[in-house]
């Protein structure tokens, strides 16, 4: 009977559900950096999301806040606003770095915003903004020729042949196409402004719901409408271009 008590026991904690938390002090240098608009991680940070995947912002980040246009901000909150920050710096970590799956470090942002215990329409807008907005990347798998492979694209030079993204190695060496960040652009801004909308409103209530609808929205958008990686052919590959 003990030994049965035991193995239940056992078998509890280890099929309990991952708690999402985070680990470790945010704090900022210099001080009064917000003012600024650019500030330095002081101690490494850690989330864990609700698989149990670890995410460390490490010290020495530099880091701009909370990716929220101006214009959003008198209605969504400031770039620096305690409910979003620590969502931003680890989301700004794995941005810069782009060592791990798009979809997931984007996702992961969407669960630390509600960690954060931001009310959950403004985190599905928040989770909007990034997917149509923030930085994208795709990973590029070299080593067939695009000829009758699916989902592949070719490049020469510098260009990935993905509308207004570049090739470059993240911090592990792998190639990625990667596009930066379009808050900026007019066209995003109001297809955000747009769509908060509609989120705000309650008729999408959950992330993958989110998703679909953002796909929708921009049905030419390549990362979007793409997986994590593709098959990629350029100069750097075994193939030659064709």
């Amino acid at each position: 009977m003990k030994a049965y008590l035991s193995l239940l026991l056992l078998l509890t904690v280890f099929c309990a559900p991952a708690k999402a938390e985070f680990v470790g002090t945010l704090a900022f240098k210099p001080a009064g950096c917000e003012k600024s608009g650019k500030c330095e991680v002081v101690y490494d940070f850690s989330y864990i999301d609700p698989k149990g995947m670890g995410w460390q912002a490490s010290a020495g980040l530099i880091t701009d806040g909370a990716s929220i246009p101006r214009w959003a901000q008198p209605f969504v909150g400031g770039a620096w606003d305690k409910h979003f920050i620590r969502a931003a710096v680890i989301h700004d970590w794995y941005c810069i770095r782009t060592v791990r799956a798009r979809r997931a470090t984007h996702r992961m942002f969407y669960d630390a915003l509600i960690e954060s215990n931001v009310n959950r329409a403004k985190a599905l807008t928040m989770y909007y903004a990034v997917l149509v907005g923030s930085h994208m990347w795709i990973d590029l798998m070299e080593g067939r020729p695009c000829n009758g492979v699916d989902n592949c694209v070719q490049s020469e030079g510098t260009t990935s042949g993905i509308p207004d993204a570049v090739i470059k190695k993240n911090e592990n060496g792998d190639l990625v196409a990667y596009r930066e960040p379009r808050f900026d652009d007019p066209a995003i801004s109001e297809d955000i402004a747009s769509a908060s909308t509609i989120i705000e409103g309650g008729s999408i209530d959950n992330p993958d719901d989110i998703e679909a609808f953002a796909r929708a929205r921009h049905p030419n958008d390549f990362f979007l409408n793409n997986e994590d990686a593709i098959f990629f052919q350029g100069p750097s590959s075994k193939y030659p271009d064709r």
